[in-house]
């Protein structure tokens, strides 16, 4: 917004010439200073003026722009802060009216105590003829405070004013321009000095002109290391001439020239004048335009205009699927692109630009050369929609990667001609940021394929698709960047797969970075063994689908096999896998218990024993979740949570309950005391308990399958407490069953030696009660017995 370099100058110099008229003592004279004090408040309100609220509509067409209405104002300003302004006009009215003034004086209407109240009013009707008088002579050229200079003869005049300074000084006289500098003929004056006891016949050799300015600015710039173009010239002149102080104004630009090469920060020498920016910003646009199916014609002929302070560009469109010979012009403002390039932003800048240009193209708008061809022009308009669409997508990725803050993670994807690296091309990369939100979403047109018909069956992108695309090296540069600003990656299968096509494509992973394949992970946490052709085992891989589908993943509109999809899906799964807030094993032991208590009510008394079961573990995640209990785990994961928590509360002696047994102690229906009605905490189970609860009276139970079976899983082996039992039962049946066998002593003594294993008579045990169930013939029995010994 301009300045108003006048008002305070115009502000002293009134109030100084009305008080002196105040401090008289005759009527007249304080009509004069209340007709004064009333004109300036009028028009300057003290100051206190609003462009906006219409304050100064009058001065100029009300059309003109803000900075039009305040630059006319400072000219009227300047050239009305002299006596001949106003003063002779009141003199003349008041001098029109004096019977009618005599009159009231003697009528006592009019006093000396009451000239300046409301009689004055009276008389304020020569306001009207005071705004009636011309605008300043346009044969002046109007400088601060009232000077001005003027041709006369072929020689300037200046009418230099003792207002130029902070204090009205009547010894000396300034004046410096204060319009536009280009509208100034070369030898017309631009600021000059002079002391009425050392010069009175005026402004002898204390003159500068617009050339010698203009001559002074060129050295400033030179030593600066800016462009001596007509902008630079005329900007940097404009600040030396506001930056002279009016002592200043006897030296001769050249001595303040200097004191500006000194000093380049006190005159904004590293702002408008710098041409690097509009550089940067010309090799910037021609790249964004590029990368988006955009050319520039006439590339070394880009028009810099300094006068406008615009930079126009001829852009066409050149995509293969649009053959046309289509051109037009747009342009970029000087300011934005200063301020952008301060910023770091130019290339959004270009974008920007490029997009609002390409919204703006419509088929009567466009303009093409050559053979006409039907519906030509709503094509290239369509085509010019989908590029503006695809920048705003772009510029709002931007935001969305600024936006990321703490720990940054990207998930990705991407499409692909085939599976070999160094024979195929990335068809379409997509990145999300740890939320789903799209950071990076784009085509490639291929360099080592034309078609691509397998893979094509898969994603449904085709040739056609593709060959509008910039290639992905134009890319290269902002992919990096995204990995490279990233704390956390995330894929699926991308170490055997994705990161190969990245590494082939120049795109280098920090190998120090926290770096996830989900598949491997999902796979480690279903733990699903799988046998190879070759034999060996290893875990069971599954798809993305898949693993979406077990944490409840909403595709929405998205499909698997679009690049996209499958990043969001990506980033759902890895944030499903590794939650926020996970649920500590200890924490996991109290849900296990509300699910027992829920569902399984008979292994309450039995949490260790019974966490052998994936089945069930399958049903409690199912159960957590739907309750909304805690993230979706993997049965294998909480199993190993389970155990994990049960260890932990052991081996601090912790006791922990199901949630209805513990409102039930809070409430006093129950004691603390494990024994009382409610269920066992796990501290409480035996080997008695666990047998009880899960297989009851049974006594054909083979304890070594399943000590075999809790050796696996990290648990120790129970002692089977009804062994006493099963051998003597055992014993009973060779005495009832086989008392005609002649081996039935040598089986008896067998199964009462204690000196044998107490396994292998069990299993003895076990043989003998299985062979009556079948009810084997006795010879049956003796091998039986015989084998057993054998072993």
């Amino acid at each position: 917004m301009a300045e108003l370099k006048n008002l305070r100058p115009f502000l002293q110099y009134w109030d100084q010439v009305a008080n002196s008229y105040d401090e008289q003592v005759d009527v007249y004279s304080k009509l004069t200073g209340a007709i004064i004090h009333d004109w300036v408040y009028d028009y300057t309100k003290d100051g206190d003026l609003s462009v906006a609220n219409g304050d100064l509509d009058w001065i100029t067409d009300p059309s003109a722009t803000d900075e039009q209405k305040l630059a006319a104002f400072d000219q009227w300003l300047g050239f009305n802060t002299t006596e001949d302004a106003i003063v002779p006009t009141i003199e003349y009215y008041l001098n029109e009216h004096h019977d009618e003034i005599e009159q009231e004086i003697q009528n006592q209407e009019l006093t000396l105590e009451n000239v300046t109240d409301d009689s004055a009013e009276r008389y304020m009707d020569v306001l009207e003829m005071i705004n009636d008088e011309p605008v300043p002579d346009k044969d002046r050229i109007l400088g601060y405070a009232g000077s001005y200079a003027y041709k006369r003869d072929g020689e300037w005049q200046i009418q230099g004013s003792h207002n130029a300074f902070d204090e009205p000084d009547e010894q000396n006289l300034g004046y410096k321009f204060a319009g536009n500098l280009k509208d100034l003929p070369d030898d017309a004056p631009v600021y000059a000095f002079t002391n009425k006891a050392t010069a009175p016949d005026g402004f002898v050799g204390f003159i500068t002109t617009k050339q010698e300015l203009l001559e002074q600015t060129e050295d400033v710039l030179q030593l600066n290391g800016y462009p001596t173009t007509d902008h630079n010239l005329y900007k940097i002149a404009e600040e030396i001439l506001d930056k002279s102080n009016w002592e200043h104004t006897g030296e001769k630009a050249a001595g303040i020239a200097v004191n500006i090469s000194r000093y380049p920060e006190d005159f904004k020498l590293d702002g408008p004048v710098e041409n690097k920016p509009l550089e940067d910003y010309i090799k910037q646009f021609a790249s964004v335009a590029d990368r988006y199916g955009l050319t520039l014609n006439n590339m070394g002929n880009i028009a810099v205009d300094y006068d406008t302070q615009e930079v126009w560009f001829d852009v066409g469109l050149a995509v293969p699927s649009v053959e046309s010979n289509e051109s037009h012009f747009t342009y970029t403002v000087f300011n934005n692109v200063l301020e952008a390039a301060k910023a770091g932003k130019l290339e959004q800048l270009a974008m920007k630009q490029l997009a609002k240009d390409a919204e703006e193209m419509t088929p009567d708008s466009v303009k093409t050369f050559g053979a006409y061809e039907e519906d030509l022009e709503e094509r290239i308009a369509n085509k010019y929609q989908e590029i503006s669409a695809e920048i705003q997508q772009d510029l709002a990725d931007q935001q969305n990667l600024e936006k990321q803050t703490g720990l940054k993670v990207i998930g990705y994807d991407m499409e692909t001609t085939g599976l070999h690296p160094d024979q195929d091309d990335i068809l379409k990369l997509s990145i999300v940021d740890g939320d789903g939100n799209e950071l990076f979403n784009k085509f490639f047109k291929p360099t080592k394929k034309d078609e691509w018909p397998e893979a094509e069956k898969v994603h449904g992108i085709t040739p056609e698709i593709a060959m509008d695309h910039a290639e992905f090296k134009d890319w290269q540069e902002k992919v990096q960047q995204i990995f490279d600003q990233a704390d956390v990656i995330v894929g699926y299968n991308q170490r055997h797969f994705d990161d190969r096509f990245l590494a082939a494509n120049g795109i280098k992973i920090d190998p120090a970075k926290e770096n996830h394949d989900l598949m491997l992970e999902y796979a480690q946490a279903v733990g699903e063994p799988v046998q190879l052709k070759n034999g060996k085992t290893q875990l069971r891989w599954f798809k993305l689908e898949q693993a979406a589908a077990f944490y409840g993943h909403d595709w929405g509109a998205g499909k698997a096999h679009d690049s996209l999809a499958d990043a969001r899906a990506t980033a759902f799964v890895y944030q499903q896998m590794h939650p926020k807030q996970p649920t500590q094993p200890k924490e996991m032991v109290k849900e296990y218990l509300n699910y027992l208590h829920q569902y399984k009510p008979q292994y309450e008394n039995a949490p260790m024993g019974i966490s052998t079961s994936l089945s069930m573990f399958k049903e409690m995640s199912d159960y957590l979740v739907s309750e909304q209990r805690t993230p979706r785990y993997t049965p294998r994961q909480l199993q190993s949570m389970v155990r994990q928590g049960l260890t932990e509360l052991e081996q601090t002696k912790e006791t922990v309950y199901h949630d209805e047994r513990v409102e039930a102690v809070k409430d006093k229906i129950l004691t603390d005391d494990p024994t009382d009605t409610g269920g066992k905490s796990y501290a409480d189970e035996t080997t008695e308990d666990f047998m009880q609860t899960v297989f009851g009276q049974r006594l054909d139970v083979d304890f070594k399958e399943l000590n075999d079976a809790l050796k696996e899983t990290g648990i120790e082996p129970f002692s089977d407490p009804y062994a006493q039992q099963k051998l003597d039962r055992a014993a009973q049946v060779l005495k009832t069953d086989y008392a005609q066998d002649q081996s039935i002593k040598q089986a008896l003594d067998y199964l009462h030696d204690k000196k044998q294993p107490l396994t292998k008579r069990l299993e003895m045990a076990t043989s003998i009660m299985t062979g009556r169930q079948a009810q084997q013939p006795a010879k049956t029995m003796t091998k039986t017995h015989k084998s057993t010994r054998s072993r």
